[in-house]
């Protein structure tokens, strides 16, 4: 269910938030991508680091030698321009290859969320929900700027959500396959997990705090301090149900 939200859901609404006024649109990209970069950094370093060292005893280095692997791993993909995201309609990704290198990047990444999802909910019912929360919240900005750029290059309203929707789709076997297969190798969660933060940590610093710096002023320098806030209370207030349950 979670996997079908993070994914199929988000493309939903993002078509929906393609058909708003450009001013609404403009004043809720921002609010978003602030509240997902504040459940990415909070996910990350709150619930997912922790968890991991936790349960790797005395391996903690080599989780942490994931992490930092998988910190090179993102930057090396992105440099690829395999996985490059953009959140703002007025985005432009240059090149004619720009349409089939989103859907191959975002068809990767939903995998990527799949086995995330696959992974926290193994560890704990509210981890999975903490966890898939954060999935959701960043996919609704992605998809909002992955259809925009192949709307800008040529393709009908039609095919970009039909294309998005079919890369989409790669969460939920990924998902259902990590569930299985983590499952019977439960020693590899600690080092998925570490490399599930790595990708958290560098979406929120690398793809969406540059976006955060592009509007100035005391009005939208507030305003997306107290979503980053909101989104990092959201997480704790999830990690604080999961100690009570």
């Amino acid at each position: 269910m979670f996997s079908v939200l993070g994914s199929i859901g988000a493309i939903v609404l993002a078509f929906i938030f393609l058909n708003l006024t450009k001013n609404i649109q403009k004043s809720l990209v921002s609010s978003l991508v602030a509240y997902a970069t504040g459940t990415l950094l909070a996910a990350a370093s709150l619930g997912m680091i922790p968890t991991a060292i936790s349960k790797a005893g005395d391996a903690i280095q080599i989780v942490m030698t994931y992490f930092l692997g998988g910190l090179i791993f993102f930057f090396i993909l992105e440099k690829l321009v395999i996985w490059r995201h953009c959140h703002d309609a007025e985005c432009v990704v240059t090149g004619e290859a720009a349409g089939p290198v989103i859907l191959i990047g975002d068809a990767f990444h939903n995998f990527v969320d799949g086995i995330v999802i696959a992974a926290s909910f193994l560890i704990n019912f509210t981890f999975g929900i903490a966890i898939s929360l954060s999935v959701i919240a960043h996919e609704i900005p992605q998809e909002i700027g992955d259809l925009a750029i192949l709307i800008d290059k040529n393709y009908s309203k039609k095919k970009a959500f039909l294309y998005n929707l079919l890369s989409g789709v790669a969460t939920i076997p990924a998902a259902i396959i990590g569930y299985f297969l983590l499952d019977l190798i439960s020693l590899a969660i600690p080092y998925v997990l570490a490399i599930s933060a790595a990708s958290f940590l560098y979406i929120a610093l690398s793809d969406l705090t540059p976006e955060l710096h592009q509007k100035l002023g005391l009005k939208h320098s507030l305003r997306q301090l107290i979503l980053l806030f909101a989104g990092i209370i959201t997480m704790i207030l999830i990690f604080m149900l999961k100690s009570i349950l």
